[in-house]
């Protein structure tokens, strides 16, 4: 997925559009990584554009493209939703991948192209018996390389960086990570409901995502207690069955006291009436 080249392509068309605009309103990006345990998720990016801007930027660009059909064609392969809510047309695609760890990182530039494993998303899974810890980092690159400036002044990303330095306001780019257990730590700007961590990101800069999170293993606290349980049920078994070993013991040798109590008892009485008779 080359979300670099796509978002540049929307930025680019910002250089089209808003000169012929007075008082912008900023457009929105959304990036949001919902995350699985297995590794698996969805992306989903979400541009919003203002509504008036949509019909203005209709007689701007070339070949006759309305602003609609170019902001369709820029967005992510997916599944495509448009809509339109409090003024703003949104351009949705959501992406499903098997692996976080082979999605590309968020560039400006297209350097995210690249093949190094530095431009990829991490996350790992430690297993432990009482619970599990899970960590991800991520790189969003919201700042075009200095050669590429430099090397033409009239170049698209020239133009572009100058007029994103003049209004850092054009762009509100938020990166959103569902995160698939509780967050314990993360460089986020803030940590939303349902373990939902945000960064808010600007033109020129660049962030290196990181979160840990940790889940309980409830079942493992469980096979303890039971186990816990089951222990106790035999200490006390073994218990029952001792002291009924030592009752069963006391009882018998009270018995034969008993006994031998009684036969000394009728040989006295024995001996003493044939002491009487004679």
């Amino acid at each position: 997925m080359k979300y670099g080249i796509k978002v540049f392509l929307l930025l680019f068309i910002f250089i089209l559009i808003i000169p012929a605009i007075p008082g912008c309103d900023p457009t929105y990006v959304d990036i949001y990584t919902k995350l699985n345990e297995d590794y698996s998720g969805t992306r989903t990016v979400d541009i919003a554009v203002k509504t008036e801007y949509m019909r203005k930027g209709e007689v701007i660009l070339e070949e006759n493209q309305s602003l609609f059909n170019k902001l369709l064609e820029i967005l992510p392969e997916g599944e495509i939703e448009t809509f339109e809510e409090e003024g703003y047309t949104h351009f949705s695609s959501e992406t499903s991948f098997d692996d976080i760890n082979f999605l590309k990182h968020i560039s400006i530039d297209n350097f995210s192209e690249d093949p190094s494993p530095r431009f990829l998303a991490k996350m790992e899974v430690c297993e432990y018996f009482f619970y599990r810890e899970v960590f991800f980092e991520d790189y969003v690159d919201m700042k075009i390389d200095e050669t590429l400036i430099s090397d033409d002044s009239n170049s698209d990303y020239s133009r572009l960086h100058d007029l994103a330095s003049a209004d850092s306001e054009i762009l509100n780019i938020a990166y959103q990570v569902n995160f698939p257990v509780n967050v314990i730590n993360s460089n986020a700007d803030l940590i939303g409901d349902d373990n939902i961590v945000i960064w808010n990101i600007k033109y020129g800069e660049e962030k290196n995502i990181i979160i840990e999170g940790k889940k309980r293993k409830y079942l493992s606290y469980f096979l303890i207690f039971l186990l816990g349980i089951i222990g106790l049920f035999i200490i006390f078994i073994i218990f029952a069955l001792i002291f009924s070993s030592r009752a069963r013991k006391r009882h018998s040798r009270t018995k034969r006291d008993s006994a031998y109590d009684n036969y000394f008892k009728r040989d006295r009485y024995f001996k003493d009436d044939e002491s009487d008779q004679l």
